[in-house]
């Protein structure tokens, strides 16, 4: 009775880890999400358009962008709106809305302008959360079911045996979505020949 309690006990810590562990991942990866309509735009604020020779592009509020001025000054994150001469950023650091005046734009990237590092850091991140959680699983499944392991002992070498897996897997998969995000960046350099914010 009590050997099956303590068993018990084990496969319920076990679900527990690999459910709390998928849930990480899930919500680290933007998978899942619990509220889709983060941004509350300014009153009166609106997309950005721009025009260059005729031509024209509007970035939609939400939209990640990178702003810099001649001056070097920059701010990176989700795009409010743009209101009276005013570019407002939610920006990744502080998830505030932060202003960027429009006559001190330079350059402007739509999308994500260096998203190769981001997301192969971000991929081995995930692979150690997943060595981690499946090391832990692994680790006791086999202290279950065997008691010549000393648990000290097999603990790192049970993650280790699964990190082996999943670290390069998730540094891989980092590199294939920082890929496509960086090939999706669009950049408009802003001036007198080039591109204009018009609104």
């Amino acid at each position: 009775m009590i050997g099956e309690s303590k068993i018990s006990n084990q496969k319920t810590l076990l679900i527990g880890l690999l459910v709390t562990a998928a849930a990480i991942v899930l919500f680290e990866t933007g998978t899942l999400r619990l509220d889709q309509n983060t941004f509350q735009a300014q009153a009166g604020a609106a997309d950005i358009v721009l025009e260059k020779s005729g031509e024209r592009a509007v970035i939609r509020a939400g939209s990640l962008i990178f702003v810099e001025s001649g001056a070097g000054n920059s701010l990176a994150g989700n795009l409010v709106g743009i209101e009276n001469g005013v570019i407002f950023i939610k920006e990744y650091k502080s998830d505030e809305a932060l202003p960027f005046a429009i006559s001190d734009v330079g350059r402007l990237v739509h999308g994500e302008q260096k998203a190769l590092g981001k997301y192969f850091f971000k991929g081995l991140k995930y692979g150690a959360i997943g060595g981690v959680a499946g090391g832990t699983a692994l680790w006791l499944l086999v202290i279950t079911e065997d008691n010549s392991f000393d648990p000290v002992e097999a603990y790192p070498f049970c993650v280790g045996f699964v990190s082996v897996f999943t670290v390069p897997a998730g540094a891989l998969g980092g590199l294939i979505k920082g890929a496509i995000k960086q090939g999706k960046a669009v950049e408009y350099v802003i001036g007198p020949n080039d591109w204009q914010i018009v609104q």
